[in-house]
């Protein structure tokens, strides 16, 4: 049994897609900070193969006055992100015992003009997943970056393809997770899940 994990980092709104090469059905995940809004909580109620994973951030508002300490903060923010990945990736690969865990996280826009302070705590929650998998001791665990064109023209055909055009490709698939507030997040995940099974079939 092998899984195949599609991650799609977010600060706010994290995606994760775990699929199985056989008998269960896919997984599909967002983690979420703190509490969910009750358009949130009605989707992850209706839906069974869909689930808000909620975690503990810590409001960076009462850390302003010293910036060691709000960085400190921020930084545990992210962490308490890449555990909840880690921790639910884990709970898949016990539950269905598998041999292999294949993972594909998108990767970092470089080409993005903006120079926000989200944008580069995005590239640093982006390198803690990295680091994370990549440093893992478990030899049964592969992980790759699929660079935001590749995954687009996987989808879709299109390289530039937009948040739309991805929406569209994945509500095809999965219809149903249209109900899900910010479903983006779920599509990319999901064609990163994919994109994992195609390297593996390239490679093994």
């Amino acid at each position: 049994m092998d899984i195949y994990v599609g991650i799609d980092p977010s600060i706010n709104s994290t995606g994760v897609v775990i699929q199985y090469s056989e008998k269960y059905e896919p997984k599909f995940f967002i983690l979420k900070p703190n509490k969910l809004t009750a358009k949130e909580q009605k989707a992850d109620n209706e839906l069974n193969n869909f689930k808000y994973v909620t975690y503990e951030k810590f409001d960076l508002k009462d850390y302003k006055e010293k910036n060691y300490i709000e960085e400190y903060y921020k930084t545990l923010n992210l962490i308490h992100i890449v555990n909840a990945i880690d921790n639910m990736i884990s709970a898949a690969a016990e539950t269905c015992g598998a041999d292999h865990i294949y993972i594909v996280q998108e990767g970092i826009s470089y080409g993005s003009t903006l120079r926000t302070k989200s944008v580069f705590d995005l590239a640093g929650l982006n390198f803690l997943i990295r680091a994370r998998f990549i440093l893992n001791d478990e030899k049964s665990i592969k992980f790759w970056i699929g660079t935001p064109g590749e995954i687009k023209k996987f989808a879709t055909g299109k390289g530039n393809a937009n948040k739309d055009m991805m929406k569209t490709c994945f509500a095809a698939i999965h219809s149903e997770m249209t109900v899900v507030p910010k479903y983006d997040d779920l599509a990319d995940a999901f064609f990163m899940s994919e994109y994992a099974k195609k390297i593996c079939k390239d490679i093994i």
